[in-house]
């Protein structure tokens, strides 16, 4: 059965006939009355709590009391509370409560913008997808020059006219989803003195009384995703591009997502960053027990977009990251520009000091994918202890290992060494290898623990382990690892229970925390 979106009202007329038609939400209402005349509410709530699990969405139209405060902290988790903002004061803002779940005003204009809100940001899980640019197709009156990037971008040089011109189509689409906010970033970069407009066409599935609705989008208009409003009916969109003036256009993929509005990307609480290249990574903030350490988890490789690992991690009770990195087909192992990279940087280090944390209160962690971003960063902030499983290292050995070792597999590792290094010879390959390993050798993690789970037959990076050991060594680090048998691809379950194991171990040997699973 399919879990339900559980939403509590609080106070004010009882919104719950609006969700009678979703079947994914479960709608409940608490009376502000029973503050006043029934003093075992909070028994109930616990038993409701006990039984069913914690809410999902927690809507408040009550002004602040003793009361209501001792009712958040039983059903507030970080993010999933709003107050309604015509109550929303500086009581509510200096509360502890508040403050430690990060809840916040929900603002609207009108009654029918408010309903609407709700309707947008009330579903279960999380989405997102992509259209690649191999889809794009040049005009045939354009006499410029063009060539496809891999899967990372269609590159376009010429001259395009004084005047706006037609000068790409997708000839695939983009599906917009039924009743949510669908969320569209282009990626794209222009070099010289060209602009670009992206067309939007929307077209019902399912209906011919609807009119085709053409949306405009001008350059400066995209410097944040463009969020097309919730309709009840699911729509094709088809993209196009028109160009003006003289350069080269980097035109990128196109994501689709489904947006919860200013409440947060993907998940509450989410958020995403974009750099000067429009080259986005996304992450979310979990304070947990405010207690050590700062746990951070790097996504693998996944062609869906959005967070992994939410669940894994919350059960460790401890403050944790998720980031993630939604670029190409389903990554491009954190690297990136000197900006993107420092965000993620900054990210990691606002959350230490938002909970008081050192640097050697902080494990970085990642599976596959995810273990480069841990033992890359890993670099550059000096953490307690990095845990790692199916560890990727060798970029450019990666990718070279598609002529022979993995014929036609993983194709993304030729993009990523394309976008790095701006080639794919074997001087690139080596480049992309060395980046990881200056980075490395010109850093002290003496007194960092590498928990690393691999595989004795890993056809991705073969040697990685191999290679990774005598630098660790030679820099007096501590090293804990298990070999399993198989292939990059294999045994992913023995891989994740010994990189929760080994979270364990540390956690209690660097800090003291005795989980459930050790005691």
């Amino acid at each position: 059965m399919a879990r339900k979106f559980r939403v509590l009202q609080v106070g004010g007329h009882d919104l719950g006939s609006l969700f009678n038609q979703k079947s994914n939400v479960e709608w409940d209402y608490f009376d502000v009355g029973l503050f006043d005349f029934e003093s075992g509410y909070q028994d109930v709530v616990v038993h409701i709590l006990d039984e069913k699990g914690q809410f999902d969405f927690v809507f408040v139209r009550e002004k602040y009391s003793d009361s209501l405060m001792k009712l958040l902290s039983l059903v507030s988790t970080p993010y999933n509370t709003v107050i309604d903002n015509e109550y929303w004061d500086n009581q509510y803002q200096q509360d502890k409560t508040i403050q430690r779940n990060f809840i916040k005003p929900l603002i609207y204009e009108n009654e029918e913008q408010l309903q609407q809100k709700l309707e947008a940001v009330t579903f279960p899980g999380q989405y997102g997808d992509k259209v690649k640019p191999i889809h794009c197709r040049v005009s045939i009156h354009f006499d410029g020059s063009y060539q496809f990037n891999g899967n990372e971008s269609i590159e376009v040089s010429g001259r395009f006219g004084e005047s706006y011109q037609p000068l790409i189509t997708w000839s695939q689409n983009i599906i917009a989803d039924a009743n949510k906010v669908n969320q569209i970033w282009p990626e794209f970069k222009v070099e010289g003195d060209a602009k670009i407009q992206y067309t939007l066409r929307l077209t019902p599935v399912y209906s011919t009384d609807q009119p085709v609705e053409k949306l405009i989008y001008e350059q400066d208009d995209l410097d944040t995703p463009i969020e097309l409003p919730a309709r009840p009916y699911q729509t094709y969109v088809s993209v196009s591009i028109k160009a003006k003036g003289k350069g080269t256009l980097f035109i990128g993929a196109i994501h689709k997502r489904w947006s919860r509005l200013e409440l947060g990307q993907f998940i509450l609480g989410g958020k995403r960053y974009s750099d000067e290249n429009k080259q986005e990574f996304i992450h979310y903030f979990h304070p947990g027990d405010l207690k050590p350490p700062l746990n951070v988890y790097f996504s693998g490789y996944r062609t869906a977009e959005g967070f992994e690992g939410y669940f894994m991690m919350k059960r460790m009770n401890a403050p944790f990251i998720l980031i993630a990195d939604p670029r190409i087909e389903g990554g491009a192992f954190y690297l990136g520009s000197e900006n993107y990279e420092q965000a993620i940087r900054k990210v990691i280090q606002n959350a230490l000091d938002y909970l008081g944390f050192a640097n050697n209160q902080l494990i970085l962690s990642g599976l596959s994918m995810g273990s480069f971003g841990a033992l890359y960063y890993a670099t550059k902030l000096n953490p307690a202890a990095v845990i790692v499983g199916k560890p990727l290292i060798n970029l450019g050995t990666i990718a070279n290992n598609m002529k022979l070792v993995r014929p036609n597999d993983f194709g993304t590792s030729l993009d990523i060494l394309r976008l790095n290094q701006n080639g794919i010879t074997n001087k690139e390959v080596v480049q992309l290898d060395n980046h990881f390993w200056k980075q490395i050798q010109h850093s002290d993690l003496s007194m960092t623990t590498f928990a690393i789970a691999y595989m004795e037959h890993d056809d991705y990076d073969k040697y990685a382990f191999q290679d990774l050991l005598p630098v660790l060594t030679k820099q007096h680090a501590r090293v804990i690892s298990k070999r399993i048998p198989g292939r990059h691809n294999d045994d992913s379950a023995t891989v994740t229970h010994w990189f929760i194991n080994f979270y364990h171990l540390i956690m209690e040997e660097r800090f003291g925390r005795v989980t459930h699973a050790r005691r």
